[in-house]
């Protein structure tokens, strides 16, 4: 055995080392140098270099103390058609950090595809070892040790890769939470990739405890992103303007896309295919993941909604009175859609509104009614509702409320009022809320307007035709109520004097229009004191629940005073009151008796006057 032939020996026996300690945890580059050092050490070379034959590009081989990034930004790679394969490396390391090198050594596989390459300042023993045949021998050696190595590496990376992978399609499969997926999914790539920057762009905003995540803008991302969003295919873009590489990762389930998974990396960098197959398939597992939490999520809320509607539904045709269906309405909003203020809004005849005391305290002041103003002129041109996220209404300088939805209260094609809703935030109302609120206003829309009509009608019932007052069954009802209640309170009874004269001398329709003379000045005086109601023919009864007898003699001074002046032809009335209290003892018709008796009095006294029953004497009006 010659010298060449011994030296070729000791190189199988030391590569055969190698490979029996191919399957320990080391890294791959440490493996490589130390398969480097072998061929220095046998050959006499004091320089040498390793460089990785990786995705069609010979990449230089660092130890494992030296990340990822450092290696794409601070050194050069050569691809397939590079001159490196057709001349030494010499010429084309000249002035690099390869300038100690004036050969090189490219290694491959059974197949003669290119494995990796040896840069290095040749010794003489390995020149007078590469004329020999036995270069050749070497060669396969070294091609079955760095083919070898590579395989093994990368069905080691698969393996913790797939580990990974079915970690977290366990977890994505153990939770219907959107924050918990979005969390796991950054914090797999990651991990994976500790040397890139991860950023989540999401079609939907997410209300969870990821940070790192934007909402997709079509109008300013990258094009490579959008259109990894629009096709569903994972792209990748070099990026000279960032010096960086950009590779974007559709986040796709099978109804849609939620958003795109991108990885931002030096500039340079290539990404392998099991890299890119890595990213691929979490960005789809998460994907499938975020539509099941999805659909999970709009599932409760439907259910939630139907709910809502129904017990709002059973709730309107239990025969409330408005003012309770508005207030039950106003909760249910409230907790529904937590808006800072709202508001009911009511037309009457003349087109005026009145705002519903169940609404919120803000829409009393001027700024509340001018967006009530501004919402209603919207309404009035016959927009169909006001649905702005961001909203330009302004009525004191600052836009203290960028979110409003406004939906029209309607009976039988006609607009009777609306009801506003209103927040800080703008986008706040989602258009599933606006959705659900509009359902809710067409189940209430007819609920309120038969309340409004049934209180229409029971006013017709309650009021007399000619002079608008109460009719006297409604009275007996208040005032048997009242007593019932143990409360105190005034009764008056009126009679307008000589009346058959008017009849007799203008006619009975300058009679009725007296009548309805008398009638609108008594309820001028009596508006927020009491009622009044129509006893019979010219006889006019007024109830003052909780009144004192000195307010009810005020009050009948004020009408023997007044009506003289509030009539055309001027007439006059006689009055008789009593006072009642629990302490009297009184029923209704003994109340009744003795305000009879005292207006009894007034008339057989003079008339013009008002008599309190069991006082000394009549008040005459002068």
């Amino acid at each position: 055995m010659n010298d060449h032939e011994l030296i070729l020996y000791e190189v199988k026996c030391a590569v055969f080392d190698l490979l029996s300690n191919l399957n320990d945890e080391r890294p791959l580059e440490d493996k490589l140098v130390q398969f480097k050092e072998l061929f220095m050490n046998q050959f006499e070379i004091k320089d040498a270099a390793i460089l990785l034959y990786d995705n069609n590009r010979f990449v230089p081989l660092f130890d494992s103390e030296t990340t990822q990034k450092s290696c794409a930004l601070c050194h050069e790679t050569y691809t397939k058609d590079h001159p490196i394969f057709n001349v030494s490396f010499m010429s084309h390391a000249s002035g690099r950090e390869y300038n100690f090198a004036d050969d090189s050594l490219i290694i491959r596989d059974i197949h003669l595809a290119p494995l990796g390459a040896l840069l290095f300042k040749a010794s003489e023993k390995w020149h007078a070892f590469a004329l020999t045949d036995h270069l050749k021998d070497l060669k396969k050696v070294f091609g079955t040790f760095i083919s070898q190595a590579v395989k093994m590496h990368e069905l080691s990376v698969n393996e913790k890769t797939y580990r990974h992978l079915f970690e977290v399609a366990e977890l994505f499969n153990s939770t219907m939470e959107s924050d918990v997926i979005l969390e796991g999914l950054m914090e797999a790539v990651t991990e994976s990739y500790p040397v890139y920057d991860v950023h989540l762009l999401l079609s939907n905003e997410q209300k969870g405890k990821t940070n790192e995540y934007s909402l997709f803008d079509y109008a300013n991302e990258r094009a490579s992103a959008v259109d990894a969003f629009l096709s569903g295919d994972l792209t990748i873009e070099n990026a000279s303007d960032i010096s960086s590489v950009l590779m974007n990762a559709p986040i796709r389930g099978r109804q849609g896309i939620y958003g795109v998974l991108q990885i931002t990396a030096p500039k340079d960098t290539e990404f392998t295919v099991t890299q890119k197959s890595f990213i691929r398939s979490i960005a789809n597992a998460a994907g499938s993941a975020l539509e099941n939490a999805s659909l999970y999520d709009q599932s409760h809320r439907l259910v939630d909604d139907l709910r809502l509607v129904n017990e709002a539904s059973r709730k309107l045709n239990n025969n409330l009175e408005l003012d309770e269906m508005i207030a039950y309405l106003k909760d249910q909003f409230l907790h529904a859609f937590c808006p800072n203020e709202m508001a009911f809004v009511f037309y009457d005849d003349q087109r005026s509104f009145s705002i519903s005391p169940s609404s919120t305290s803000f829409f009393t002041s001027e700024a509340g009614k001018k967006y009530i103003d501004s919402v209603s002129a919207r309404l009035c041109k016959g927009e169909e509702a006001v649905f702005d996220a961001n909203t330009k209404i302004c009525p004191d300088g600052v836009y203290n409320y960028k979110s409003i939805v406004a939906l029209p209260i309607s009976n039988g094609g006609e607009m009777i009022g609306f009801v506003i809703l209103m927040h800080r935030e703008e986008y706040f109302f989602s258009f599933d809320s606006f959705k659900l609120m509009r359902s809710l206003i067409r189940h209430s829309s007819l609920a309120i307007s038969n309340i409004m009509l049934r209180d229409q009608l029971q006013e017709l019932v309650n009021k007399d035709h000619l002079t608008k007052l109460f009719t006297r069954s409604y009275l007996d009802e208040i005032v048997n109520s009242t007593m019932e209640k143990e409360e105190c309170g005034v009764f008056i009874l009126m009679d307008v004097d000589d009346f058959k004269l008017v009849n007799d001398s203008y006619g009975h329709t300058t009679g009725d229009l007296v009548l309805q003379q008398i009638s609108a000045f008594i309820l001028s005086k009596v508006e927020g004191r009491g009622i009044a109601s129509r006893w019979g023919g010219e006889e006019i009864a007024i109830f003052a629940p909780s009144a004192t007898v000195d307010e009810g003699v005020d009050l009948a001074r004020q009408l023997v005073e007044g009506i003289p002046g509030a009539t055309d032809p001027s007439v006059t009335v006689s009055i008789g009151l009593s006072g009642w209290s629990p302490e009297d003892g009184k029923s209704y018709k003994e109340l009744f008796q003795s305000t009879d008796a005292a207006l009894y009095d007034a008339k057989n006294d003079g008339k013009n006057r008002f008599v309190l029953h069991g006082a000394a004497s009549a008040i005459k009006c002068r």
